[in-house]
């Protein structure tokens, strides 16, 4: 009997100690799926060279200049945290198409790289050479499109997201807008764009103005909204560079126009709210008689866009405003208080944009024939009334 007792206590003894050993296994195995195969000695380094880099007012002497490297060591450590809060990574054929989308219509500069491409998203000149020197300092808004891992990250400061302790060992975190950002533009969580619009509003606005992402409408009323209170803080010719959101060029000067911001302030034009439309009603004008490089800069619309574009633009802006004159004057005549629509006084001093729009199959605006015609009609009967020759 003792016998048979012995021999069931070294069985179960034995059963424990491979339960334990499988159970070691297991943990073990856990921690090499869970642990990033980094040099620790080199991210220590690289961090201590970081310290020394340009940054915003920091200024050192003989600063560091951030490389590629800079951006590669960040790449597992991102990627990890990402799938950790929940962002689900989307094929390369998704990504590349979701890439090109933002920055197809852009007039901003991007390079490619094996493992990434970088977006300069700065309005620089075009033939500053100087951008490849900066490319990834940590006080420029560059972003960089991470292949195959399929996300977008500005560059980050190293001990911003590693900690390393005494022993070697290291936790890691990300900010919150990386995550907020990637889960908005590549899983289309409307949850992160709540966050975004509280949080991140510099991000989303050079999305818009850089990028040219007009494509939600909540991102282009805050753009649309906080740039119209700003140039109306200046003189009140400002309010008008509202058109240069609308109307620009990409990097090999194509004629762009922002079709989620022309289609907002269509929407949102109502009989007592008419402030985006009359600004663009006065931008029409400097299209062809003022020379405002003061106002504009490079964005100047005079010597931006050629006739043809021009008469585009024209006619963008006249598809909303004839209408709505025609439908809210009526209604409130102090604040739709128009002497004419900016076609019709542009049409009066350049009659050749009617040829230019009839020419181009009124630029496909659906109601365009008719607003042109109405507007037409409209200057013939004033002539009469002036006892003027056709």
């Amino acid at each position: 009997m003792k016998k048979h007792v012995l021999l069931l206590l070294c069985f179960f003894t034995f059963f424990l100690s491979c339960k334990d050993k499988v159970n070691d296994e297991k943990i073990v195995d856990i921690q090499k799926k869970d642990t990033l195969n980094i040099d620790v000695a080199e991210i220590k380094n690289l961090i201590k060279l970081q310290k020394n880099a340009n940054y915003i007012d920091y200024r050192p002497d003989n600063p560091y200049l951030p490389t590629e490297k800079d951006l590669l060591f960040l790449i597992p450590f991102v990627e990890r945290e990402l799938k950790r809060q929940g962002f689900k990574t989307i094929s390369n054929t998704q990504f590349d198409k979701k890439i090109n989308s933002l920055i197809k219509d852009t007039k901003i500069k991007i390079k490619n790289h094996d493992s990434f491409t970088t977006i300069f998203t700065n309005d620089f000149d075009k033939k500053d050479q100087s951008l490849d020197e900066y490319e990834f300092e940590f006080d420029t808004d560059n972003q960089f499109a991470i292949k195959k891992y399929n996300f977008l990250i500005p560059i980050l400061f190293l001990q911003d997201i590693i900690k390393i302790k005494k022993d070697n060992s290291y936790s890691v975190t990300i900010p919150h807008y990386v995550v907020a950002r990637n889960k908005y533009l590549f899983n289309n969580s409307k949850g992160d764009l709540d966050w975004l619009l509280v949080n991140d509003q510099d991000f989303l606005k050079n999305l818009v103005i850089y990028l040219g992402y007009d494509r939600e409408p909540r991102i282009n009323k805050m753009v649309l909204e906080e740039y119209y209170k700003t140039f109306s803080g200046f003189r009140p010719i400002e309010n008008e560079k509202i058109g240069t959101f609308l109307f620009t060029k990409d990097w090999e000067n194509n004629f762009q126009v922002r079709k989620g911001l022309v289609e907002y302030i269509k929407n949102n034009t109502t009989v007592n709210d008419n402030r985006f439309i009359y600004a663009l009603d006065d931008y029409t004008f400097h299209l062809y008689d003022k020379d405002l490089d003061g106002i504009y800069g490079t964005n100047n619309p005079l010597k931006m866009f050629n006739p043809v574009e021009k008469a585009h633009i024209v006619s963008i802006i006249a598809s909303i405003e004839v209408p709505a004159i025609a439908k809210y004057k009526p209604q409130n005549p102090q604040l739709w208080n128009y002497a004419g629509s900016a076609l019709y006084n542009i049409l009066v001093e350049h009659p050749e944009i009617e040829d230019i729009i009839v020419k181009h199959n009124y630029f496909g605006i659906k109601n365009m024939k008719q607003v042109l015609e109405d507007t037409i009609d409209e200057i013939d009967v004033d002539k009469i009334k002036r006892g003027e020759d056709f």
